[in-house]
Order: structure tokens, then sequence, then C-alpha cells
């Protein structure tokens, strides 16, 4: 309701009430509420999720869950609550980096390999999300970035980290794709680490 959308206090309130319920039900209609609310009051949610973490294991996990779309976003007060190492600090947090795709031109509906590498920076363990998103190109030309989770750990300092992801380019009901250079970028943090580009072109157009 657009009361509520805009003056979330009634709604919390109840949230308050039922975030240590022991039915996994409530829990995650309190989590999925507390998303919903943080996409027009995320320093709210997050203000919430400070008080509740670490209250008991059940009220652990809708904190989380709550603010899975401030992580998604990178939030620099989440990410620092969940224990994330802030990319931006003064020795950056990865010391190479690199992102190939392959093949890189290729036709609606085929698949491509995501083959990335970095390295952590020496000295103590940190928290990473490591993640890539892709720049679609949408029926106007324009483009609109998506991201998919690749990893999500504590690692030690100096830890070399690889890995591939197989990507489908197939269209699903929803997601439409269209022809054209889609950028792909690797993300720590949510910080861009590596980058590069994608050709994807009509079934019927000749390589």
């Amino acid at each position: 309701m657009p009361l509520f959308k805009s003056d979330p206090t009634l709604v919390l309130s109840v949230l308050e009430q039922l975030k240590a319920d022991s039915s996994l039900y409530v829990r995650k209609s309190v989590a999925n509420n507390l998303n919903d609310i943080a996409k027009d009051h995320p320093l709210i949610v997050l203000e919430t999720a400070r008080r509740w973490k670490d209250v008991c294991p059940h009220t652990d996990w809708i904190v989380r869950q709550g603010c899975r779309t401030l992580i998604r976003k990178a939030d620099p007060g989440t990410m620092e609550l969940f224990g994330y190492a802030n990319p931006k600090d003064v020795v950056s947090l990865t010391t190479f980096a690199s992102l190939s795709v392959l093949p890189s031109r290729l036709a609606i509906g085929e698949n491509s390999e995501l083959h990335y590498e970095l390295c952590v920076r020496e000295g103590e363990s940190v928290r990473i999300r490591i993640e890539y998103g892709i720049d679609f190109v949408k029926a106007r030309g324009n483009t609109s970035r998506k991201l998919f989770l690749l990893s999500d750990k504590t690692v030690s300092g100096g830890t070399r980290v690889t890995g591939r992801r197989a990507h489908s380019w197939s269209d699903l009901t929803t997601r439409r794709h269209y022809p054209g250079e889609h950028r792909i970028a690797l993300l720590v943090n949510g910080c861009e680490v590596a980058s590069m580009v994608l050709v994807l072109h009509l079934l019927e157009e000749s390589i």
C-alpha cells in the first residue's frame, strides 16, 4: 500500500514482534518485507539490521535475507555490517584480475563460458563477493545491467581465486535478448576489477 511504502513504521513494528518466530514461513515473510522496504528506505533497514543482528540464529537469517537487495547494490554500510572487505581501501582489495568469455561472438540462444581469475591482496583474511554483471542491450539500444553471483566466501590474504561459469543466451520469460555489443564486468564487493565485450547476433546472421 502507498501509505506503508512512504512510511514503513507500522509494518516494522509488526516485523519487530515476529523477528524470532520459530516458523520458517513467518521468517521468510519478515525477510521479504524487510527487503521490500529496503528498496525505498535503505537507511531504515540498515538501522534495523544492526539492531537485529546477533540477537539469535533465526534473526540473523532474516537480516541476511532482508538485506539481499542492499548487498547486491554493494551498499557500503550493509557490506561493512556483514564483514565484506572495503574495495576502496587505500590498499586495493585485488592485485590482479582478468576475465575472458568464449566464444566472444555468438548467436542468441547459444551458450558462452566465462573464465575469471583474481589475486587478493596480501595480509589478513577478507570476505569477498564475486559477481559478473552483463550490460544487456535492450530493444531501443540502451543497456540494463544484471548481476550474477559467482562466489561469496572468506579467503586468506594472497589467495588466487579462479573459476568458470556457463552462461545461456537463450530468451527467457523474464528477459529477451537483442543483438549488439554486451559489456561483461567482473566485480569484487561491488567494484569492477575486469571487463570485456561480447557480440551477440541473430541466429540467421553469418559469422
